[in-house]
């Protein structure tokens, strides 16, 4: 793992940036003109005879409600210049969250238009694809996906999406209802395959087909009782950093997939889960790739849209299993992960920033330094959903030691606690609930607190003083 980081006696630099409120007077006109398609898919850094899969039309342009605006500023007050309507995740969420990607599942022609999506936007402001494992487009990492022969895929509830359980609780745990199988993973992860593999089959009433030496089954055996599902799709760009840290890696992430449609062809568009936390991290990437032009990103950033988070964070723990040219644990100094950030009021947050021993890690202080910093600092950080930590993604970084950061929404009590939003893996998981809730400006309130998280940790440089539990 990369040196971990902690306060520093030098001043921090900050991201170059307009806050929640700036950005809402000086976006206000622009964002009530349509949202052309060309805004997100033009990439002056494309290379030269590039594939990328065919997208589908634009989604119909919804009447988004500009943010609310501030009392004008006298002419005589400098001020930053406007950010582009890229840095509003609104934008993104509505392309995302459209009827035309049908749910995005994993694997599927709408999860990879979302990838080419993503990574036309990441193209655009100058990041590149890290994956060298994969010439033929570095922005994407592929892998197979399986679910069990003859076992019950719970699609025979009512509201799930057919083959895809309805859950109750957040997330998922590893390899819940599929999961990824190659010669190259690690003994630790087949030995959870094959135990994994008893118990669902048992469950099932399935005949339990025995290994042929020995206790586990190989790769190959798992293969024949398995069944493939398709090839899904980690997309990935990489913000090289400038300074003498630049060789560690801050990994920012959110899972580009959701659950698809029924049987009957309804999607799921999954506007908050999660399209709320990958069009976050694309609305970061403007400032930040600003920042590491202007000298002033020490560590690398890299941002990881996983596929088949909704089938059992199989997207993130194949990265992990599967390590990119100088993109190994070793490399990586601290993770955060974003997923569902859209509901709610804009006043609350819940996180999780502790280890696997409930032990408050790295970033416990860095999110309320960075909440501190904002113009208008969230009222409520709730520390509230630990029960979580170990069903998100970054949950297959936790294993391996990694400090790693949970943003998300909250729960139905403004002040901790409480149940998930009622419309969680249902079809009326849309941008319009997004709106009624707070106007969009949620999503944009958690994309300025993640852009002074990011920045706190990427230029950070001494070793790290853990805290102690509270």
């Amino acid at each position: 793992m990369a040196s971990k980081i902690n306060d520093s006696s030098r001043p921090l630099t900050s991201v170059s940036r307009l806050s929640s409120q700036d950005a809402r007077s000086a976006e206000a006109k622009p964002r009530n003109r349509p949202l052309a398609f060309k805004d997100g898919f033009e990439s002056s850094g494309a290379r030269p005879g590039a594939r990328l899969p065919q997208l589908p039309a634009p989604p119909p342009v919804l009447s988004l409600p500009p943010p609310a605006t501030t009392p004008p500023v006298p002419p005589e007050t400098p001020t930053e210049p406007p950010v582009s309507l890229d840095s509003d995740p609104m934008k993104h969420i509505e392309y995302l969250a459209s009827d035309a990607l049908k749910g995005r599942d994993s694997p599927s022609a709408g999860l990879d238009a979302a990838s080419a999506y993503v990574q036309a936007h990441a193209e655009k402001y100058g990041l590149v694809g890290p994956n060298s494992n994969n010439p033929e487009n570095p922005f994407q990492q592929k892998f197979n996906v399986y679910s069990w022969l003859g076992a019950d895929k719970g699609g025979g509830t009512e509201g799930a999406h057919a083959g895809h359980a309805e859950h109750k609780q957040f997330g998922h745990k590893m390899f819940q209802e599929g999961f990824y199988l190659d010669e190259k993973m690690p003994k630790d992860t087949l030995k959870l395959l094959n135990q994994q593999y008893e118990q669902t089959m048992k469950a099932a009433g399935q005949t339990v087909v025995p290994a042929r030496a020995g206790q586990q089954r190989s790769v190959e055996e798992l293969k024949q009782v398995a069944t493939a599902t398709g090839q899904a799709v980690n997309t990935m760009a990489m913000l090289p950093g400038t300074g003498p840290h630049k060789d560690e890696v801050i990994v920012v992430m959110a899972h580009l997939d959701h659950v698809g449609v029924d049987r009957k062809g309804n999607a799921y568009n999954g506007a908050d889960d999660n399209a709320s936390g990958s069009a976050v991290l694309m609305a970061a990437v403007p400032e930040l790739a600003e920042a590491a032009k202007n000298g002033k990103l020490d560590r690398s950033v890299l941002f990881v849209w996983t596929g088949a988070e909704e089938k059992g964070l199989v997207g993130s723990q194949y990265f992990v299993d599967h390590p990119i040219p100088g993109l190994e644990l070793k490399n990586i100094a601290g993770v955060i992960n974003t997923d569902m950030v859209g509901r709610w009021d804009d006043q609350r947050l819940s996180v999780v920033d502790t280890n696997t021993k409930g032990q408050p890690n790295y970033f416990r202080d860095v999110v309320d330094q960075a909440n501190q910093q904002l113009a208008d600092p969230f009222d409520r950080i709730n520390r509230d959903i630990n029960v979580y930590r170990d069903r998100q993604d970054g949950a297959s970084f936790g294993r391996k030691g990694e400090d790693v950061l949970f943003l998300f929404e909250g729960l139905s009590n403004p002040e901790g606690g409480g149940d998930l939003i009622p419309e969680y893996h249902r079809q009326d998981d849309d941008i319009e609930k997004i709106i009624e809730d707070n106007g969009g400006n949620k999503p944009r309130r958690v994309k300025d607190l993640l852009l002074n998280v990011i920045n706190i940790a990427a230029n950070r440089t001494t070793e790290p003083q853990q805290p102690q539990p509270k």
